[in-house]
């Protein structure tokens, strides 16, 4: 197959061609660690050798990790017997390391449980363009490979130092294993760079779920990155009493430089992530300034711009003391107008910060709006970013007939949301996917950020045109999370379906969209068809019933029944060993015929395909409903653009 890509920006269609560097997105002042400005433009290649075969076949095996269990399970594996050559090509960037000046290992918490595993790359002698210990991750969950790297430049554009992030491809042993994350460690390394405090004493990984002030976590389970001193630990204790101590907002600024930390607390809000402090509460470390004031910073950005929101996440944190059973089902939830008071899991620090006065936070809010968070700024990011990684994500997600998994996919009993480049392309544009399989819902970054960026500007009185704060701040009608008007979905069953595509065609319809409702905002001020309910640190709150996780998509027998139509027929594919699709999606064609993939195995595309009339569901892709304007062509037929994605034309609806 071949495509041209053309992307939509505010409804405005656009080609898109990169002319300048990808790096002059960080300006004349760019701090970053060599490594990474280098990569802005190319997709570097690691290649390790390790001496003996056995070794590499033995880490293989240790990465079967369960698909709900997580890094404490699983078992470690390292090692130094190993040479590594990292390279750009067709430029002179080039650096080679020998055995013993380098680790090799698995890397990662959660993310160990995918089917492709991550690694860390530590090196003792030498570094790799100023940059001494590397994690790659698969990136699994996301479809788009694009939100940790989105992430990080956004967080360079706010200015809060955190990882870097690009791209290479792996190899090991002579064996491809595709596209990975590149990025670098917080470390003191780190902390000597961006702060001047060298062999520091006051920097802490916060690792654990649920490292809160209010449960002294942060004190007790943090750990100190100079491991020598682990054990004296008076200094992160007395910032964790003072802030349980605090009363005011004057209080916690004595211990904690309050503006970079609700820059940082923005930034959760307004990407969605619940993986760091707000919600999960692990993924970040805590920095004792030599003015003696902490800061926080952030690490690991796979969940963010609405990666995997929905209200299971809820019942998996259901060891928190909160309350939000509110939240709606993902085929009402509304996640680009979620408010602080939703992904917020009742951290008590956060009442005198945001939630008693709001507006010191509303500042920052619009400060960031205007430096990075809006279209103008993300969407060309996007589209640069893809235009690097594409090739390299296709070539990744090339799945072998003998293993039946994509590149570098060695934990065959992981999660597997089975993504390929359909859904690469529609999630980085406006469509939503779920995989139901691996629990993960990707919503298009595209759809994300104008939605998002819309909501934001409505609720913190921002001029969505001039970028600029509306002063005096306008009162304003709530936008509420839950939606009276449900998605839409091809499928037999939004929640169970193994992977199910789907959009919102109804939100102009919403009572938030309409005129009437925004006008009163005296009367429309709260939720209508739900309520907030008290926060855990108020007089009064009882901590509800946990609601139930719902069953995880293909365990019931009615998940695996094949549609009785295909049945009846003759499945060509049984004599050569494989049962027909359920689907009509070709992934391959060779001199037997086409071939989908499906249930981890390859099936034969039934003949009762060719009798359907909308050629470009073959692949992925739905007819057009309406649009007959041609906007590219190639061997399959005409494409159209409707509705945020492809859709191929139909020559019998074009006639008249």
């Amino acid at each position: 197959m071949k495509f041209k890509y053309i992307f939509t920006f505010l409804g405005l269609l656009i080609i898109t061609l990169v002319n300048a560097s990808r790096s002059d997105f960080y300006g004349k002042k760019d701090n970053r660690p060599k490594l990474f400005k280098i990569l802005d433009d190319h997709v570097g290649t690691i290649k390790i050798k390790i001496k003996d075969d056995e070794i590499w076949s033995t880490m293989k095996e240790k990465a079967l990790l369960p698909a709900w269990d997580d890094a404490a399970t699983a078992q470690e594996f390292e090692t130094n017997n190993a040479t590594l050559e990292f390279f750009v090509k067709d430029t002179d960037y080039r650096v080679q390391l020998e055995e013993g000046q380098f680790t090799f290992k698995f890397g990662g918490k959660g993310s160990r449980s995918l089917i492709k595993p991550g690694y860390n790359i530590k090196i003792k002698k030498g570094s790799i363009y100023d940059v001494k210990l590397l994690r790659l991750r698969s990136n699994m969950v996301d479809p788009t490979m694009i939100r940790e790297k989105l992430s990080s430049d956004m967080m360079y554009k706010i200015g809060i130092p955190t990882t870097s992030t690009n791209y290479v491809n792996v190899e090991v042993n002579g064996e491809d294993l595709g596209l990975y994350i590149i990025t670098n460690k917080i470390k003191s390394d780190f902390i000597e760079k961006y702060f001047g405090d060298k062999d520091t004493k006051n920097l802490y990984e916060c690792k654990n779920d649920g490292t809160r002030f209010e449960n002294n976590a942060i004190a007790e389970t943090c750990e100190n990155l100079n491991e020598e001193i682990n054990d004296n630990r008076d200094d992160i204790k007395a910032f964790n009493d003072a802030i349980n101590k605090a009363t005011s907002v004057k209080d916690i600024e004595k211990v904690l430089d309050v503006d970079q930390f609700l820059h940082s607390i923005a930034f959760e809000f307004l990407t969605l992530s619940w993986d760091h402090f707000l919600s999960f509460s692990h993924n970040y470390f805590w920095y004792k300034r030599k003015d003696g004031k902490w800061i926080i910073l952030l690490n690991d950005f796979d969940e963010t711009w609405g990666q995997d929101y929905n209200y299971i996440l809820y019942i998996f944190f259901n060891k928190f003391d909160y309350d939000r059973t509110y939240i709606p089902v993902h085929d009402e939830i509304n996640v680009a107008n979620i408010a602080i008071r939703d992904i917020d899991i009742d951290h008590k620090i956060l009442k005198y910060l945001i939630h008693d006065d709001d507006t010191r936070f509303r500042k920052i809010i619009g400060e960031i709006v205007k430096k990075v968070f809006n279209p103008k700024v993300l969407i060309p990011r996007v589209d640069e970013i893809a235009d690097l990684i594409r090739d390299d994500v296709a070539n990744s997600r090339v799945v072998d007939k003998e293993t039946g998994f994509p590149k570098g996919c060695f934990n065959t009993l992981g999660k597997n949301p089975n993504w390929n480049m359909t859904h690469f392309e529609d999630c980085t544009n406006y469509v939503n996917w779920n995989s139901n399989n691996a629990y993960a819902v990707s919503f298009g970054l595209k759809y994300i950020i104008e939605e998002r960026f819309r909501y934001i500007c409505h609720t913190y009185g921002i001029n969505p045109e001039t970028l600029e704060l509306i002063e005096p701040r306008p009162k304003v009608a709530f936008w509420g999370i839950k939606n009276k008007y449900k998605t839409d979905y091809k499928g037999k069953d939004f929640f169970y379906d193994p992977l199910v595509r789907y959009t919102y065609p109804d939100l102009d319809k919403e009572d938030y969209m309409q005129e009437e409702y925004n006008a009163d905002p005296e009367k429309n001020n709260k939720p209508t068809n739900y309520e907030y309910p008290l926060h855990s640190y108020d007089p009064g709150f009882v901590k509800p019933e946990p609601r139930e996780l719902p069953p995880i998509a293909g365990m019931e027998e009615e998940q695996n029944a094949v549609d009785p139509n295909l049945e009846e027929e003759k499945c060509w594919s049984e004599a050569l060993g494989y049962s027909c699709c359920k689907t009509c999606h070709v992934y391959d064609t060779d001199d037997s015929g086409e071939w989908g993939y499906e249930d981890d195995e390859w099936c034969g595309i039934p003949s009762l395909c060719s009798e359907n009339k909308c050629w470009s569901e073959r692949i992925g892709y739905p007819c057009c409903s309406s649009s007959c304007d041609v906007y590219d062509t190639d061997d399959n037929g005409d494409w159209g653009y409707e509705d945020d994605h492809w859709c191929g034309i139909l020559e019998e609806n074009c006639q008249n």
